[in-house]
């Protein structure tokens, strides 16, 4: 189990480490510039930074917890707004950091100075390790239409390009493409939280590699009358493009 959570702010970061604010998010608790970690999902398992201000540097992830070892710093950080091809994710999924319940989490971005511009940060948190899913897996596209807003989440159903069996169905992989998309998440009936993918913004683009294929595990399970609609975050846009991998369980 695993959710995508996200920081966004229009700031000069002045040469100095600053704070940037949490995105209010429907299924954690944000404050500010605060993340309160969930209870059930206490690990810090991938980081992801992206920075429009003028030489970006660095970024981190800081909490009480991290700091009794060292603060998760963050390198590469991207120089824009989106993602591109292959985004580059630091991914640490078989070696979560262990986070408390409870406690805050912040994402600081370092830049040299200019005017504000927009940054964001992505944290993953999970319940533990992931682990690698197989069976027998085929990939389904379908097809949002989210009127995106910089630093908010917007949700969209989704229309799938062709009609599942019936049956239950474990999505194990998922590319989003938008062309102003940072990152999308899946919102499934019932689901405490929502797993979630950095985008690529084009046809052709590489995305993510341990998005697909079940090298995450599972992102949730759906039946075909309830499928899971999209969390988008990112600029602006309003046609969005997922392949989801699927698993049929029953």
């Amino acid at each position: 189990m695993f959710h995508l959570a996200a920081f966004y702010q229009s700031v000069n970061p002045a040469g100095a480490l600053t704070k940037i604010e949490a995105i209010p998010d429907q299924a954690l608790r944000t404050d500010g510039n605060d993340l309160v970690v969930p209870t059930a999902i206490p690990n810090l398992i991938a980081e992801a930074a992206l920075s429009a201000a003028t030489g970006p540097a660095y970024a981190q992830v800081s909490s009480p917890s991290l700091r009794q070892l060292a603060n998760q710093d963050i390198d590469p950080i991207v120089a824009g707004v989106v993602f591109g091809s292959n985004p580059p994710v630091q991914e640490h999924f078989r070696l979560p950091r262990p986070l408390k319940g409870n406690e805050s989490l912040n994402f600081s971005i370092l830049a040299t100075g200019g005017a504000a511009e927009a940054n964001y940060g992505l944290v993953w948190l999970s319940d533990g390790a992931l682990q690698q899913v197989q069976g027998n897996t085929f990939s389904l596209r379908a097809t949002g239409a989210a009127a995106l807003a910089a630093g908010q989440w917007v949700n969209t159903p989704l229309t799938f390009e062709e009609t599942l069996p019936a049956g239950t169905y474990n999505v194990v992989g998922l590319r989003a493409t938008g062309a102003n998309l940072v990152c999308a998440r899946l919102v499934f009936v019932g689901g405490a939280f929502r797993p979630g993918v950095p985008a690529v913004n084009a046809v052709g683009q590489r995305e993510f590699r341990q998005a697909r294929f079940g090298s995450m595990g599972s992102f949730g399970v759906f039946d075909v009358n309830q499928p899971p609609t999209l969390d988008c975050l990112g600029v602006t846009d309003t046609a969005q493009t997922v392949i989801m991998d699927l698993i049929k369980v029953s």
